[in-house]
């Protein structure tokens, strides 16, 4: 471990530059030398100051249920980046798409959101342009992790920050985990504060800090959901997180995400975790890795292999041969959800008159 002083001195200054830069890139859009232009659909945009573990995914699905409540189902579409995916442009997502083809994370939303229009693209408001000619009917657009994407002019904003990683105790990269400066959470209209343990009274004094006082916070937390093969989809054995765990079962728990240890210390709870294997964030599995995965199972005399339900979409769709797998998927729910649905049912009320009033 590098002491602190000796980081501050290293990485201080390329932290410092860091800022610079991206408040020198914020001044140029808010003054309108850069354009900030709305969608071609009204878009609500999720983002992060922080870089990965935020919970993104989970909560894009969670947010878009909540608006399909009020809207109709097939009203709600989401747009991504796709990052990861090896191609560029505009491409529609259904649930038997590859990764490789438009990303693990929108792979993984259209499985769970099959009656949602779901699209890749780079750029923001042509994705949009293409999402409204091919999908006229639809009324707003989730656009996952496109906060820094000041390009597009969103109708609704809400920042994510991690309860485990409170904003204002942290610092921009390369000295922190910061992908933007801390101001930025001033120009949300409204902060979810991520990953709660339990229901807090005190969310904006704890993560909060510098929200102005107008802007609500809400509470979330990520849930466990029953294990299930791949690719057969079907419940597992041992497979519910609110059932006696049988410890008899030795797995090898493998995860390609950001902040691994916390996926592998929840099934250290339920299985003998025999091994485990952590790569980088959407790390493509190769033959190698499964040829590794099945002598392990061989020699150590393993179960499984248990993933998650992210790196599941990254595996062949037929299954690897002599490798049992199993992926456990997570869902996010609100600590108070009549409180997220009286707003958000107020802002996308707010925002149909508008756009009434406008034509």
């Amino acid at each position: 471990m590098i002491p602190r002083f000796v980081r501050l001195i290293l990485l201080g200054p390329l932290a410092a530059l860091h800022g610079a830069v991206l408040m020198g890139r914020h001044a140029l859009y808010d003054l309108g030398i850069l354009p900030s232009t709305e969608g071609a659909i009204p878009t609500l945009v999720l983002g992060n100051l922080t870089v990965g573990g935020t919970g993104k995914t989970p909560m894009t699905e969670r947010v878009v249920r909540d608006m399909e409540s009020i809207l109709g189902t097939g009203t709600v579409g989401v747009l991504s980046r796709g990052y990861g995916r090896k191609t560029r442009g505009y491409i529609w997502v259904k649930g038997d798409a590859n990764a490789a083809e438009v990303g693990d994370e929108p792979l993984m939303l259209a499985r769970k959101l099959p009656h949602a229009p779901i699209a890749v693209c780079e750029n923001r408001l042509k994705g949009l342009q293409q999402m409204k000619a091919g999908h006229p009917d639809l009324k707003w657009v989730v656009c996952d992790d496109a906060l820094q994407h000041r390009r597009l002019k969103p109708t609704l904003s809400l920042l994510l920050i991690d309860s485990t990683q409170p904003v204002h105790t942290d610092t921009l990269l390369p000295l922190g985990r910061l992908r933007d400066v801390r101001n930025r959470m001033r120009t949300a209209d409204a902060v979810v504060v991520t990953r709660l343990s339990h229901d807090s009274t005190q969310i904006r004094e704890a993560f909060a800090r510098g929200l102005p006082d107008d802007r609500p916070v809400f509470g979330s937390r990520m849930q466990s959901e029953p294990l299930r093969s791949w690719p057969d989809d079907v419940p597992c054995k041992n497979g519910n997180p609110g059932e006696s765990p049988d410890r008899r079962e030795r797995i090898l728990a493998v995860a390609g995400i950001a902040r691994p240890e916390r996926f592998m210390d929840r099934l250290a709870e339920r299985f003998q975790v025999v091994r485990r294997e952590a790569f980088a964030d959407h790390k493509s599995f190769s033959a190698a890795d499964f040829k590794r995965w099945s002598r392990i199972i061989e020699a150590d005399r393993l179960h499984a292999v248990v993933t998650t339900e992210k790196d599941a979409m990254r595996l062949p769709k037929t299954g690897v041969d002599g490798v049992p797998i199993r992926y456990e998927p997570m869902k996010a729910e609100w600590s108070n959800s009549s409180h997220f649905q009286a707003w958000l049912a107020k802002q996308l009320q707010d925002d149909t008159r508008s756009t009434v009033q406008n034509r």
